[in-house]
Parts: structure tokens; sequence; C-alpha cells
């Protein structure tokens, strides 16, 4: 004879549990305690950690430009499969998405770096936008529309490596 497994009881130290196992006024506290330390946004501390962390973005967007337009460009030539060029692009629009929202939650140290925010800003939202056109194409088959997004992702790979290669 099998003995049923034991149910946990339902209250932890007389609170009742949430829905993972946690007391709901433990689980409340951590998941304020998470969004009011990921809502902080600090400045940089001063002109030249800014400007390596701009360096950095574009580095990574670079990286995730051309990796696009690698795929596209094999998939048009039958070298990738679509599947295998969609999960790359995919996962290039993926990579990029967090490295410009973290770019963009930093304050600038001082208003002469407003600027710089802006333009590096702008700069990673259309790699962004240009790799969600590219997996667009892909999904619907759309030859003109993968041609296009080769050569778009190419020359935004290009600006982005010429403005960090500017301010390094």
């Amino acid at each position: 004879m099998t003995m049923p497994a034991a149910r946990p009881p339902d209250l932890v130290h007389g609170e009742p549990r949430s829905r993972g196992g946690w007391p709901r006024a433990t689980a409340f506290a951590a998941a304020l305690a998470t969004a009011s330390l990921t809502a902080c946004v600090a400045p940089a501390l001063d002109s030249g950690a800014f400007q390596r962390n701009a360096i950095e973005a574009l580095d990574s967007a670079v990286s995730d430009t051309r990796t696009g337009a690698v795929a596209v460009e094999g998939l048009l030539e039958g070298r990738l499969t679509r599947p295998f060029a969609d999960t790359v692009i995919t996962q290039s629009e993926d990579a990029i998405g967090p490295v410009e929202d973290s770019f963009g939650s930093v304050d600038p140290p001082g208003s002469s770096d407003v600027r710089l925010r802006k333009d590096v800003g702008d700069l990673l939202s259309d790699a962004g936008d240009a790799l969600a056109d590219a997996r667009i194409a892909v999904r619907h088959g759309d030859r003109t529309g993968m041609a296009q997004s080769v050569i778009r992702l190419r020359a935004l790979a290009d600006r982005l490596e010429a403005r960090a290669e500017r301010l390094s």
C-alpha cells in the first residue's frame, strides 16, 4: 500500500502561502524590494565612464547586427535553413534589447553627455528595429525584404562601429 504524498501546510508561520510556496507577505516584500531596486537609475560617475558605457553598448550592437546580417544572407544564399536563420536573428534581436535598456537607463553625468545618450540610444533603437524587420521578412519568406534587411543591417553595423571608434 502506497502512502499519499504529504501535503504542505496551507500556512507558514501563520501566513497563507502564495502559489510558489512562500508566505504571501514574504513574497510581496521580495517583489517590492526587487521592483524598487531595479527601478533605481543612477548617473554614470563621470563623462569617461559614460563614454565607456556607450562604446560597450555600441560594440554589442555591432555584433548583433552583423550576426543578423550574416544569418539573413546565409538564408538567401541557401547556406542556412529558415528555422536556423530565424533562431539566430531572433536571438540577436533579443540580445540588443537589454543593451538598449541598460544604456538608456543610465543618467548622463552632465549636460554635455545628453547628446551622446540620444545619439547612441537612437542607433541602438534603429538596430533593434532593423533586426525586427529582418525577423519578420524571414518568417514571411519575403526575399526582397530579406535582401533589404541585409543592406540595412550592414549599414547600421558600420554606423555603430564608426560611432564607437569616434568615442575611443
